[in-house]
C-alpha cells in the first residue's frame, strides 16, 4: 500500500494529496493513542559542548522557531528533505495535524535541530530529521536517529523511510546506529527501507 502511494504522490499529485488527507484521518483514528503516549515522554534534557540543550516535540506555539529555521537553511541543505513545503502555512499545518509527530532540538534558545514522524494508516511511522549546517559532523545527527527510532518504540510502530540512493550522507548515518532492511525500491532511485529498532530506552543527549 505505501509503495503504491509513493507511486501515486509523483504521478497525480492532485490525487494523492485528497489520499493523504483521508490517510491522516485514518492513521489518527487507529494509533491516536499510541502517539500521545510517545508524546508524553519525549522531553530529553542534556548538554551540547558544553552548552544547556532540550529535545522536545513541538506545537504551534513553536511556529516562528521552525519558520526561522527553514529560513536559515541554504537551498542544497534541504535537497533531500521534503516531507511537507516549507512556507508559514505549511508549517503550520504540519504542527496542527495530528498525523504528525514533531520535534525540535533546542540548544540554548535556538532550534538547531527538526525532526518528524509522520504517521501511516499501516501502522509505519516515516522519520526525517534536519540538522542546522552549523550542527553537522559533529554527533547530532545519531542523537536524532536514536530518538526517533526510541518514539516509534514507544509508539509499537515500525520505524520506516524513504532516502534517496544519492543520499550517501543520511545512508551511513542511518547505518552508524542501527540496521535497517530494504523493502522496495521506488522512482527516482528512492528506497523504502524499515529500522530495525531492538531498544526502547530513552536516547542520552550529551555530546
Amino acid at each position: 500500500m505505501e509503495k503504491i502511494a509513493y507511486h501515486l504522490k509523483h504521478r497525480s499529485p492532485a490525487l494523492f494529496r485528497i489520499v493523504e488527507r483521508l490517510a491522516r484521518r485514518v492513521a489518527v483514528l487507529r494509533f491516536g493513542r499510541r502517539i500521545k503516549r510517545a508524546l508524553a515522554e519525549s522531553y530529553v534534557q542534556g548538554v551540547v559542548r558544553g552548552r544547556p540543550a532540550v529535545m522536545r516535540s513541538l506545537n504551534i506555539d513553536d511556529l516562528n522557531s521552525l519558520q526561522g529555521f527553514f529560513e536559515e537553511m541554504p537551498a542544497g541543505h534541504v535537497k533531500y528533505f521534503k516531507p511537507h513545503g516549507y512556507e508559514r502555512s505549511d508549517l503550520r499545518g504540519v504542527l496542527e495535524s495530528r498525523a504528525f509527530l514533531t520535534y525540535g532540538l533546542f540548544i540554548g534558545d535556538e532550534m538547531k535541530g527538526y525532526a518528524l514522524l509522520k504517521v501511516a494508516p499501516t501502522g509505519s511511522l516515516y522519520i526525517g530529521r534536519l540538522l542546522h549546517p552549523s550542527q553537522v559532523g559533529q554527533g547530532l545527527g545519531a542523537f536524532l536517529s536514536r530518538y526517533l527510532y526510541w518514539q516509534a518504540s514507544l509508539a509499537g510502530l515500525r520505524a520506516r523511510s524513504t532516502i534517496s540512493r544519492h543520499n550517501i550522507a543520511s545512508l551511513r548515518s542511518h547505518q552508524a546506529v542501527a540496521n535497517f532492511n530494504i523493502i522496495s525500491e521506488l522512482p527516482n532511485d528512492y528506497l523504502l527501507i524499515e529500522f530495525e529498532v531492538a531498544s526502547s530506552d530513552k536516547p542520552e543527549l550529551s555530546l
